[in-house]
């Protein structure tokens, strides 16, 4: 880092503290979410954190402006916690932040419009990024990985918040897709059941005015868990729904979804094309769909003989018990194989599988 003077350091400071302040009097949230955006690692967070590693006193400057002090519970972790991620000190970053958070969401209660959303996402993402990586840091040092926990509980209340009448109910389901984040990446799956319940039952919520990116991750992972139940048409559903929705420009996400809709849509007797198991580099089902052609058990034995890890690994990302991992991908195209439907495997069209979406 080069050199930074005492002065450049509080302007720095004062510069930021003005930004917030003007954000929040304006109602800017497309500006407030990015002077959270932690772990984006932006040239202006960045030398605000060596301005703050130099310049030690901020909280004086927080506390002897009242344009600022009125916001110094969020400010002053915050900063605190910028300074811990800049540091490489990820566990006292992750505490601090969610200090901060917690004094944000008592000052999102009292707005009444949905203005401060974007910065609500921020805040909610970077929870469960900061959380994952100062579980990695305790970890490393033989403690026991704790913060991931404490992230959902915090966005469990944060949902509390945003369920009820009135225009942030919309941010609901992306929190809801967060706390999956964290469920599926702690294991606990069975926690979404009680959120899966509230969006899709709660008569203050209409699914269709939740942003399209929101509901196509919520059937990414309601589908998932769909597959783990063994419920393939309703997987289907709901995997078939991400899939058509779903950005063209994501191709990454396209994958994803593909990797578990084509498992399902071969349970169903729909094979996918070729030209879509190319495109999106899922060549390890080939032999499975030439072996469902042929209703070839042995060339399917070795299909999945040969792709083990890869199916494994697949199976391994819905948090199933581990006996149940090997087997699963087995079942489903071995259901195929033995209990053909009546006009047998159908050679999907691209809208069947989604190469159009």
């Amino acid at each position: 880092m080069a050199y930074l003077s005492m002065g450049e350091s509080h302007r720095r400071i004062t510069d930021y503290l003005n930004r917030f302040a003007d954000a929040i009097n304006y109602q800017d949230g497309d500006s407030l979410a990015r002077l959270f955006s932690i772990s984006s690692d932006t040239p202006s967070l960045l030398s605000l954190a060596d301005a703050l590693n130099v310049f030690q006193d901020a909280n004086r400057l927080i506390k002897q402006s009242e344009k600022f002090s009125q916001y110094g519970e969020v400010v002053a972790p915050f900063f605190r916690s910028l300074q811990s991620y800049r540091l490489g000190n990820l566990v006292d970053a992750y505490g601090a932040f969610e200090k901060a958070s917690n004094a944000f969401i008592q000052e999102f209660r009292n707005w009444e419009s949905g203005w401060a959303l974007e910065a609500l996402y921020v805040i909610a993402y970077e929870i469960r990024v900061l959380a994952e990586r100062a579980d990695r840091e305790l970890a490393s040092n033989g403690k026991s990985p704790e913060k991931l926990k404490g992230a959902g509980s915090f966005l469990m209340k944060v949902f509390g918040v945003l369920a009820g009448k009135g225009p942030k109910r919309v941010g609901a389901l992306y929190v809801t897709c967060q706390l999956f984040k964290i469920y599926f990446k702690l294991g606990t799956v069975h926690l979404c059941r009680s959120v899966i319940r509230s969006i899709e039952t709660a008569r203050i919520f209409d699914f269709e005015e939740f942003p399209t990116r929101d509901k196509v991750t919520y059937m990414y992972y309601t589908g998932r868990l769909e597959v783990l139940n063994e419920n393939f048409p309703a997987a289907d559903q709901k995997l078939s729904y991400a899939l058509t929705h779903c950005s063209l420009n994501k191709e990454a996400n396209i994958r994803m979804i593909l990797k578990y809709l084509i498992p399902v849509k071969l349970s169903i007797g729909i094979l996918p094309k070729k030209q879509l198991i190319e495109n999106y580099n899922l060549v390890e089902y080939n032999n499975i769909v030439e072996a469902l052609k042929r209703g070839d058990l042995r060339l399917l034995r070795s299909a999945l003989q040969e792709n083990e890890d890869q199916y494994v690994s697949t199976i391994r990302s819905l948090s199933c018990p581990r006996e149940a991992r090997a087997s699963s991908l087995s079942k489903i195209t071995k259901e195929n194989l033995h209990h053909p439907k009546a006009k047998g495997p159908q050679q999907s069209s691209p809208n069947e599988v989604g190469s159009d979406c």
